[in-house]
């Protein structure tokens, strides 16, 4: 893979004179001290606009003209979310979509209490990871709580590229994906095994039989956590709704097992637990051919963006075809880790 990185997250710096603008907007009166530029993905520019006197923070999300349209998506899916009250997402205070203060599309949200669990993860006790991991498969449950109507990929205006069913919206996903790991240079041995794959794998696909909504980013870095107490520490809220879907609850857990456990027993397990039944006879199969989908997902995005794709997910998507292909030995999954762990189990990794 060659070439220079896509820039697509904004290079904006937003002065203090800026945020007091948009302050002004949101809440008339209270005087921006600080703008501090947060760190976040490869989209969208964020920003905490501290306040003087004790006021909370604002969050200020800055999108790249590219993809000016995901505000109106986060806009439209906070307030269809709104009647979930007890879902841990920001509160929208203000969007902007004129360009008179900055040059691009403003997010303006209320700041959750906590700190991004990815930077704190690494600090923890395996207690402490446990407790952590099965609150965020609780809360991941409660999204997927909420039904939609058909399959597909949210957008400001519903559903797009909508489908009546789990097997032919995946279908076209895996197809979709394919041609972009060929158009940038992916194997084309690997691709076609994986075709191979995933086409039968298409009971496991059909297995699910109503859309949920599916968060589709539910990883360390879109989790916000607070300490409690000494060693303990609560999941207070859950951030970015730029990715979400209407699919299948599987999806989405095999999404947070590769991004943010691989194959640490003590995460898996509480993770799992806390997800509870998926309704599955054979949810080890549906985990794995859901990583193999994220893995060709992600490898995608890098190479679109002009970034060398992580080693681990050529592995990854070849470590899952093969063996499904021949002997089931070896096979590490997020369920299977899940089986015999425990909160303090020595074999886990960071």
């Amino acid at each position: 893979m060659s070439g220079s990185e896509k820039i697509i997250k904004p290079k904006l710096g937003v002065s203090l004179d800026n945020a007091q603008a948009i302050a002004d907007r949101v809440e008339p009166g209270s005087k921006i001290t600080q703008v501090i530029e947060l760190a976040g993905g490869d989209i969208s520019g964020v920003f905490e606009l501290n306040r003087a006197g004790g006021v909370p923070s604002l969050i200020l999300k800055v999108y790249p003209e590219l993809m000016h349209w995901k505000l109106d998506k986060e806009v439209y899916l906070h307030n269809r979310l709104a009647q979930h009250p007890h879902l841990p997402l920001p509160q929208i205070l203000w969007h902007d979509s004129s360009k008179t203060i900055l040059p691009l599309n403003l997010l303006v949200m209320t700041k959750i209490d906590g700190r991004m669990l990815s930077s704190v993860e690494s600090s923890l006790d395996d207690a402490a990871l446990y407790s952590i991991f099965l609150q965020m498969g609780q809360t991941l449950r409660k999204f997927h709580d909420i039904r939609m109507e058909n399959f597909g990929y949210l957008v400001s205006t519903g559903i797009k590229d909508s489908h009546t069913n789990n097997e032919a919206y995946m279908s076209f996903q895996f197809d979709k994906k394919l041609n972009e790991f060929k158009k940038y240079g992916g194997d084309t041995r690997l691709a076609a095994q994986i075709q191979q794959f995933a086409a039968a794998s298409s009971p496991l696909l059909a297995n699910c039989h109503s859309a949920v909504f599916c968060h589709n980013d539910f990883h360390t870095g879109n989790i916000i956590v607070s300490k409690i107490s000494r060693d303990g520490w609560r999941l207070s809220g859950v951030i970015d709704l730029e990715n979400a879907i209407a699919g299948d609850p599987p999806l989405d857990i095999a999404k947070t097992c590769l991004y943010s456990i691989g194959e640490n027993h003590v995460k898996a397990n509480g993770f799992i637990t806390g997800c509870g039944s998926i309704g599955r006879s054979e949810p080890e199969k549906a985990i794995d051919l859901y990583r193999l989908y994220h893995a060709l997902e992600w490898w995608d995005w890098s190479a679109f963006i002009g970034r060398e794709p992580l080693p681990f997910l050529i592995k990854e998507m070849e470590r899952i075809v093969t063996v499904y292909r021949y002997a089931k030995m070896g096979r590490v999954t997020c369920a299977s880790l899940a089986e015999s762990a425990s909160p303090r189990d020595s074999r886990a990794r960071r």
